[in-house]
């Protein structure tokens, strides 16, 4: 495992979405000033509520698309998470431009703001997107990109903006490829991650509805060892340019993931159906956790099904 070293001001772009909350929760936990930076578009001011009673947090609602971005925070920063993206492979297919915009040239602000701070760690979220379908499973980091999506390449370009800032301007850049994270805050709708739609077509007694037939697989990563995961690497001292992946280390079936749903919901009289599959979705997807475990010393510890449980408890308790 690599040296460690303690830093204390973050700023978390993103803040108010699903993963970036959580990370979040665990800084301000761990004694850290956050700022963090959100305009609100697709994530949630409830995510942030016990953060914004922190003297510890303060909150700016603003977009990392803005020209004047890189000069918003006017204190000392340590280290910059940038999750904000649109993370959506359907969206980016739909409106390409505008998710070239947000996660591009979004993310060239965002590394200008660490450029003109003299930031010393800059920790980018990237996805297993960029792989495409691979010819080999589990994926390692070294395997060859092949975009399937413009999201995948937006992801690509970022990545490659990261490296570039890291080599001219001194800057340490981590990079994870998340794999298909899940969690209570996740934002359910036609544009999110499969388990919260799946998990309230059954609480609202709808079809759960699988795009293809369902023998597509996908490995799932909690996303509180994912956000544990991405604290470890902003605090890696000698690490400089690292991509590591993230994710579960088993994978299921989307046809086995419905029903397991669905039997957490006995009450649901939902049936589950098949329709066609999604433009730029890849048919299977795990990570090889063997570089992150050698370099962070991790591995993930909410098993599946125990963090499926929660995550279908915490969908019931919040139903409209």
């Amino acid at each position: 495992m690599a040296g460690l070293t303690m830093t204390k001001n973050a700023v978390v772009t993103g803040a108010a979405g699903f993963i970036a909350s959580h990370l979040v929760d665990l800084l301000l936990d761990k004694g850290f000033s956050v700022i963090g930076i959100d305009n609100l578009r697709t994530g949630s001011i409830q995510n942030l509520v016990e953060p914004l009673k922190n003297s510890n947090f303060q909150l700016l609602k603003e977009d990392i698309c803005n020209k004047r971005f890189p000069d918003l925070v006017k204190e000392d920063i340590d280290v910059i998470f940038h999750l904000a993206a649109i993370s959506s492979v359907l969206l980016s297919v739909e409106n390409p431009i505008l998710v070239n915009d947000t996660n591009v040239v979004g993310t060239v602000n965002v590394l200008e703001m660490a450029r003109k701070h003299d930031v010393e760690r800059f920790v980018l979220s990237s996805s297993a997107a960029v792989y495409g379908n691979p010819e080999s499973l589990p994926v390692r980091e070294e395997t060859a990109l092949n975009p399937l999506s413009p999201y995948a390449a937006s992801k690509i370009s970022a990545e490659m903006y990261s490296i570039s800032y890291g080599n001219l301007y001194g800057m340490t850049p981590i990079i994870f490829r998340y794999f298909n994270v899940f969690g209570p805050r996740q934002e359910n709708s036609e544009y999110s991650g499969v388990i919260p739609i799946f998990i309230n077509q059954g609480l609202q007694n709808n079809d759960i509805t699988i795009e293809g037939d369902g023998r597509q697989t996908r490995s799932f990563i909690f996303v509180n060892d994912v956000v544990e995961a991405t604290y470890l690497g902003s605090q890696l001292n000698d690490a400089s340019g690292q991509i590591l992946n993230l994710s579960g280390t088993d994978s299921i079936r989307i046809l086995d993931l419905a029903r397991l749903i669905k039997n957490r919901i006995p009450d649901s009289t939902s049936n589950i159906v098949h329709r066609d599959a999604r433009e730029g979705d890849v048919k299977d997807s795990i990570g090889s956790m063997e570089r992150t475990s050698e370099v962070l010393g991790f591995s993930p510890t909410v098993p599946f099904e125990s963090g499926l449980d929660r995550t279908a408890s915490w969908y019931r308790s919040h139903l409209d």
